[in-house]
C-alpha cells in the first residue's frame, strides 16, 4: 500500500471529522501490512467493496462517509490490536521465564539449516574445485528439514504459502513455450 492510499484517507478524515483515523494514519511510516494504519485502510476498503490499491479511484463523499463509520469503530479496533499486543507481550515473558535451553532450538535450527545451505551450495562446490570431495546434505533432505523449521517455528500457514508459491512457479515453468 502506498503513501497516496493514506494522503487520500487523511484527507478522507480531516474532511469529515475522524481525528482518530487521521491520528494513526498521521503517525504512520513504512509498510502497511498488520499494523493498525493498515487494519484501518482494510477495513475502508472492505467497507467500500473494494482492494486497498483501488482506494484512490472511490468516490469522495462515499469514501467519507465510510471513514466516518470506520472511526466510530476505532476504540474496538485499537483495544484488539492492544490485545494482540499484550498477547506478543506475553509470550515473549514467557519464553524468558523458560530460561535458555528451552527456546535455544529455534535460533540453533535457523544457524545450523543456514550452515547447512552454505554448505551444500556454497562452500563444498567451492572445496569441490580445489579437489577436496565432501559429501553435501541431499537437497530434499534440506529442503523437508527447512520445511519442518518453517511450519514449526514460523507457523504452518507459512509453509503452505511457501508451497502456493512454489505450485505456481512450477505452473509458470509449464506454460511457457
Amino acid at each position: 500500500m502506498s503513501a497516496a492510499i493514506t494522503s487520500i484517507l487523511i484527507a478522507a478524515a480531516t474532511k469529515v471529522g475522524a481525528p482518530i483515523i487521521k491520528g494513526v494514519l498521521e503517525k504512520h511510516v513504512g509498510g502497511l501490512a498488520g499494523t493498525l494504519a493498515g487494519t484501518v485502510v482494510d477495513q475502508v476498503a472492505e467497507r467500500l467493496g473494494v482492494e486497498p490499491e483501488a482506494l484512490p479511484t472511490v468516490d469522495q463523499a462515499e469514501l467519507g462517509e465510510v471513514v466516518s463509520e470506520v472511526n466510530a469503530n476505532m476504540p474496538e479496533l485499537i483495544a484488539l490490536y492492544e490485545k494482540g499486543l499484550q498477547g506478543q507481550f506475553a509470550l515473549l515473558q514467557a519464553e524468558q521465564a523458560e530460561g535458555f535451553w528451552q527456546s535455544a532450538w529455534r535460533w540453533g535450527w535457523m544457524y545450523l539449516l543456514a550452515f547447512l545451505w552454505i554448505c551444500a551450495f556454497l562452500l563444498f562446490p567451492v572445496l569441490r574445485v580445489f579437489g577436496i570431495y565432501i559429501d553435501p546434505i541431499d537437497s530434499a533432505t534440506l529442503m523437508t528439514l527447512t520445511g519442518w523449521f518453517i511450519s514449526l517455528y514460523m507457523g504452518g500457514h507459512t509453509l503452505k504459502e511457501f508451497g502456493k508459491q512454489a505450485v505456481e512457479a512450477v505452473k509458470t515453468w509449464k506454460r511457457t513455450p
